[in-house]
């Protein structure tokens, strides 16, 4: 029978066990098998390329072996429950390594792992240093449950893996804008809430001059794709410690914590207003465009809606201005900064 060296290089990847530490769950299965038919040595070998890599073993501390003159390649080709009664008899084995040198193995009974999709992914074997007269019917039917077992296990990871996946994927979701891939509007809620109590940030609350413009001459998929620029160039600007997000249209807001917001934030509206204002060549398009940028200076206990509302209130301020300026909110009123 041909083995489909795909499908199985697909499962073991859909399992996620190839060179994973013990597990209980596993380790009790070998040992079970031991225990059963009173054979010293059991392993539960998957195939990895050109090596069998063990999972588990009883008796034996080798964590791998070649594919080639291996007994378990014979179970796997077979994919059904193969049994060398002595192996110092069998001319296919009987001077492979494990027959002439330690752990000088005669005897042999391997079934194989079997998944739903009919992917033959290893087996689980059973092994002793004296021959056998043979390994019964029942013996067989008891072997091959066991290895069945192992799949049920195998199959229940794959689909643990998958919820986490899943829950993963709608948690990014759900805190990330899908055009630009930035944070939203939630995720930097949750940031600030998270933050040390007290902790002093700024609130930059950024509004692009002349999109508008861009978006009606050119249509929304190029200014999607400007968007998607205008991600990348703060993506680039912005220090290790400032979290950028889209807040819908072209609309937009970095929180910056850390010591002497005030500094900070004019630094990082600065660099803001220089890159953001450079020419964008987006599909064979030139478009130019600028960003204004209210400022609030607060700290997290105010909330991100407090403090993103006083940003915004500068930011409208920094629009009257002529644009491509920001300008910080603070209790005595509006004082407007130049970029430059």
């Amino acid at each position: 029978m041909r083995i489909d060296e795909a499908s199985r290089s697909d499962m073991l990847r859909r399992y996620a066990i190839i060179d994973t530490p013990p597990e209980p769950n596993f380790d009790r299965i070998t040992r079970m098998a031991t225990g059963i038919f009173g054979f010293p040595f059991c392993t539960l070998a998957f195939v990895d390329g050109d090596r069998f890599w063990f999972k588990s073993t009883q008796g034996l501390e080798t964590t791998e072996m070649p594919r080639h003159r291996a007994f378990c390649q014979e179970t796997i080709s077979r994919q059904t429950v193969f049994v060398v009664p002595d192996a110092l008899a069998d001319p296919r084995f009987a001077d492979a390594p494990v027959v002439t040198a330690a752990p000088h193995v005669r005897f042999y009974a391997g079934a194989p792992l079997l998944t739903p999709s009919g992917a033959c992914i290893g087996s689980l074997c059973v092994l002793d240093t004296q021959p056998q007269d043979g390994f019964s019917t029942d013996q067989q039917f008891i072997l091959t449950d066991l290895a069945a077992t192992v799949v049920e296990l195998l199959e229940a990871r794959a689909r643990q893996i998958a919820l986490v996946a899943t829950t993963q994927e709608i948690t990014y979701l759900a805190t990330h804008d899908p055009l630009t891939g930035l944070p939203n509007r939630r995720h930097l809620s949750d940031l600030v809430s998270t933050m040390k109590a007290g902790e002093a940030i700024a609130a930059l609350y950024l509004d692009l001059d002349g999109f508008k413009s861009v978006n009606d001459r050119f249509g929304h998929a190029i200014g999607d794709a400007l968007l998607q620029q205008v991600a990348a160039r703060l993506r680039q600007v912005l220090p290790a410690d400032a979290t950028a997000a889209r807040l819908g249209g072209d609309e937009f807001a970095v929180i910056l914590g850390g010591a002497d917001p005030m500094k900070k934030a004019a630094l990082v509206a600065q660099g803001l207003i220089t890159m953001l204002g450079q020419t964008y060549h987006v599909e064979g398009c030139e478009a130019d465009i600028g960003v204004s940028i209210g400022i609030a200076l607060a700290d997290n206990h105010d909330g991100l809606d407090t403090s993103l509302r006083q940003a915004d209130t500068a930011l409208y301020s920094a629009k009257s201005q002529g644009r491509g300026c920001y300008c910080f909110a603070q209790d005595t009123g509006t004082t407007i900064r130049k970029a430059g």
